[in-house]
């Protein structure tokens, strides 16, 4: 099931919402981290430039045209760190990412994704996937006026994404500011 408000814009108009070197340097994404998951990764704006970073890295995403355009770019950048995978992260398809890469990631990013209709559900999945020193990133549009986002009534804040967390005993480390459009939160078990 695709999520609600989560159509992606032309690929020219996504980049300018984003400096991805800087937003995955605030969300503490660096050379120590040996393993990335990015589900949701879209374009692969931020999977490609973590890809420089860290050891191994995972795209996930439910368009099978997204992860064809990251096929293409992986190949074109000739990146052997990535693995790409298409599938319904909200359905029991996803059984494999459990068995497969269980208490696996250094990193989970769940980036503009949890306007999704069960969040609690996709936080409780990333900490399933997180080894026991990971982090979870989550990063989404502020709420307010912006050029692209789900719609208001759907739209988290910050403080509804650290509740959320609670239910799952995942604990805040970190809220960053990402201007001009966006916001972080890091978060530990």
């Amino acid at each position: 099931m695709k999520y609600r408000d989560s159509g992606m814009p032309e690929e020219n108009m996504w980049k300018t919402f984003f400096n991805p070197a800087k937003i995955l340097k605030k969300m503490e994404i660096n050379e120590a981290l040996n393993s990335y998951l990015d589900i949701g990764c879209g374009y692969g704006t931020f999977l490609f430039p973590a890809a420089e970073i860290v050891g191994n890295a995972v795209g996930f995403d439910i368009d099978e045209n997204m992860i064809k355009h990251c096929e293409q770019l992986k190949l074109n950048l000739k990146k052997d760190n990535i693995r790409l995978i298409a599938g319904d992260i909200s359905s029991g398809e996803n059984g494999f990412l459990q068995t497969e890469y269980k208490n696996y990631f250094d990193y989970v990013s769940l980036f503009n994704i949890l306007h999704c209709e069960e969040p609690v559900a996709l936080l409780k999945l990333a900490d399933d996937l997180l080894n026991n020193t990971g982090k979870i990133g989550a990063i989404h549009w502020q709420y307010k006026k912006t050029p692209r986002g789900p719609s208001m009534e759907i739209r988290p804040r910050p403080e509804q994404i650290i509740e959320w967390a609670k239910k799952v005993k995942l604990k805040l480390k970190k809220s960053v500011d990402l201007p001009p459009y966006h916001y972080g939160l890091i978060f530990t078990k």
